[in-house]
């Protein structure tokens, strides 16, 4: 109405600047001629503003369907309920908005379907997100009706739906269901070791019975616990230790739960593989332990996901186990330091391993840290006695790539023992920021063995700052401990990362070796015969400053991934839409508001321009019989 307004005045202000300035429209006929100019201008006026030729009709509103596999989770015969979710949705959502209805499904991808795919449609994505319709819905100027169970992986992306929006949760029989949620294990371990496992069990939408948790390692039951009754959408986390038995292999973990009248099968097991070795994967030993070693241990067991025995020395011919702080005999620490496949040893660098400890060999992978001394207590009117040294630069070395990137400007100060030498610089450091940079680490290969030498104390304090001195603090012992990890007879390329995989999720590789493109083949276990199993090639490629990068998922199922270097196993679950969880929207409007409208455009059709062309003929023609120009 209001661009209607705008053409009106115009039109009127045209007229009276022709005819009512002079005051010609006084005279007789004038008056017409001035109505002709009045029409003509306002009609050229609304075309050029985009007024509209008729009422506003609401838009059909952008229906997405949830096409989540968690519709078709617990509900006993499938056909049947496939059968019976696809009338309801097309009887009662679809055919009321009418034939032009917008449709599309949202999952893990947003894909446009017609009102017949509906009644062909199988709800099997392995994800629930919401955020594609609701971005799409706003670019369209639509509201949005969701179709969904109420299980969303991203529920706070509807507070930005269109006006006018709003949820359709259908309902869903309560059935009895029980799943392994979570199961956390150590991705490799030292055979005849004895590791904690955990498993979470959750329920679905209805109260559960007593049940059984069993814990199978390569097909055989190695433990189980009871599982106690369960409120709706209740949860439980069971804990028990397993024996390994000795020798070299990738095991598969299992955690299977039993219950009585459990309506789904495919969320009752969850696995994972665990690299079982001869001996352990590495020994950190420290004659002189200090807040570095704590941090160090941080990432080669955490970043890294390095299973690690540390031994502390906590007074003369004193050792504890660092954690428990548990006595332990020096010569103990000895021969379990003799059978490590990599050595960390901090302190007193002359320390040795046992060498006449039957079956022992040496560690091809060591790094000697040499801290500095105790710092001088400063004396009457100094503040300090420290020499501080900073980082400088990143010489050229095979870790070159992945310390490029320190932030050498804002990383705190160490205090260097003295620079390293007889090998190649890894990192150098200047006193004070000036002088000539000394070697603060290096590294040593040959002999099929490696080593690296550290210099100096106060590395903690890059991670204790936060922010990018502890990612630095990371970037450089990562690095430090993946180089020695290719030297301690893992040569993998590549290997999955640590922890539960499920279908759905990208694939996590991390980095063994120093190419950039690796080429892994991908082989399912269980296909029959084995001549018929088909290898997938999958190639990697790795930023220059990164260990990790992502491939595309699989299905679920247990993978041989063999690469240059070895071979390893790759565990994909079921997705995480088998898994029962809490819904997290319900029915009912998203955001208050009128639903966008479209009105017919006057420049979409013919007859204001002939119209205007007309009036202007006829004022034209009528000025002329006037005796006007």
């Amino acid at each position: 109405m209001i661009r209607w307004s705008i053409a009106i005045a115009l039109g009127l202000l045209a007229a009276w600047f022709a005819y009512g300035r002079t005051g010609t429209m006084a005279r007789s006929g004038a008056w017409v001629l001035g109505t002709l100019r009045a029409l003509a201008v306002t009609i050229v006026a609304a075309l050029l503003v985009g007024a509209p030729a008729g009422r506003a009709r609401p838009r059909t509103p952008l229906v997405a369907i949830d096409g989540s596999a968690s519709w078709r989770r617990a509900v006993g015969d499938d056909s049947t309920f496939l059968r019976r979710w696809r009338r309801l949705i097309s009887d009662s959502i679809v055919a009321p908005l009418g034939d032009d209805v917008a449709l599309v499904v949202v999952g893990d991808s947003v894909r446009d379907v017609s009102a017949r795919d509906v009644g062909q449609f199988t709800p099997n994505d392995a994800a629930s997100r919401v955020r594609p319709a609701v971005d799409r819905a706003a670019s369209l100027g639509r509201s949005l009706v969701l179709v969904t169970d109420g299980e969303v992986d991203d529920g706070d992306a509807l507070a930005e739906a269109p006006p006018g929006s709003r949820v359709v949760r259908l309902p869903r029989a309560s059935r009895t269901d029980v799943a392994v949620a979570d199961l956390a294990a150590p991705s490799s371990a030292t055979a005849s070791d004895t590791v904690t496992v955990s498993a979470t069990v959750v329920s679905g939408a209805a109260a559960t019975p007593d049940g059984v948790l069993r814990f199978l390692l390569d097909g055989a039951e190695v433990a189980s616990r009871p599982v106690p009754a369960l409120a709706p959408f209740g949860s439980t986390r069971l804990t028990v230790p397993v024996t390994l038995a000795r020798g070299a292999r990738t095991s598969l973990l299992q955690a299977v739960v039993q219950v009585p009248t459990d309506a789904e099968p495919r969320n009752d097991t969850l696995g994972v593989a665990i690299d079982v070795g001869d001996r352990p994967t590495a020994v950190f030993v420290s004659t002189a332990p200090d807040l570095d070693v704590r941090e160090a241990l941080t990432v080669l067991r955490g970043a890294l996901d390095v299973p690690t025995r540390a031994y502390l020395r906590v007074a003369p011919s004193v050792w504890r186990v660092e954690g428990s702080l548990t006595p332990i005999s020096e010569a103990e620490v000895k021969a379990r330091a003799a059978g490590a496949g990599m050595l960390i040893v901090h302190g007193d660098t002359a320390w040795r391993p046992a060498t006449a400890v039957k079956g022992a060999t040496t560690a091809t992978a060591r790094a000697l840290w040499v801290p500095a001394p105790p710092t001088q207590v400063a004396r009457a009117g100094e503040t300090a006695r420290t020499a501080e040294w900073y980082m400088a630069a990143t010489p050229a070395s095979p870790l070159r790539s992945a310390l490029a990137g320190l932030p050498f400007d804002s990383l705190p100060p160490i205090t260097l023992h003295g620079p390293v030498r007889g090998a190649v610089p890894v990192l150098s450091a200047q006193l004070g920021k000036r002088g000539d940079a000394v070697p603060a680490v290096a590294i040593r290969e040959g002999g099929g063995s490696r080593t690296v030498l550290i210099s100096g104390s106060g590395y903690a304090g890059w991670s204790l700052r936060a922010g990018r001195s502890r990612e630095a603090f990371s970037a450089l012992w990562g690095a430090i401990f993946d180089w020695l990890a290719a030297g301690r007879g893992d040569a993998r390329a590549a290997r999955p990362v640590a922890g539960i995989v499920r279908a759905g999720e990208p694939i996590v590789w991390r980095r063994g070796g120093a190419d950039s493109v690796v080429s892994v083949q991908v082989v399912r276990r269980g296909v029959e015969p084995v001549s018929a199993r088909v290898a997938d090639s999958v190639r990697l490629r790795f930023a220059a400053s990164s260990f990790e990068t992502a491939s595309p998922s699989l299905p679920a199922g247990v993978y041989e991934v063999n690469t240059a270097g070895g071979s390893s196993v790759l565990v994909v679950n079921g997705a995480r839409e088998w898994v029962p969880r809490a819904p997290v929207v319900s029915a009912g409007p998203l955001a208050r508001g009128a639903s966008g409208a479209d009105a017919p455009r006057l420049a979409d059709t013919s007859w204001p321009f002939v119209l205007a062309l007309l009036l202007l003929c006829g004022e034209w023609i009528g000025r002329r019989a006037a005796g006007q120009r």
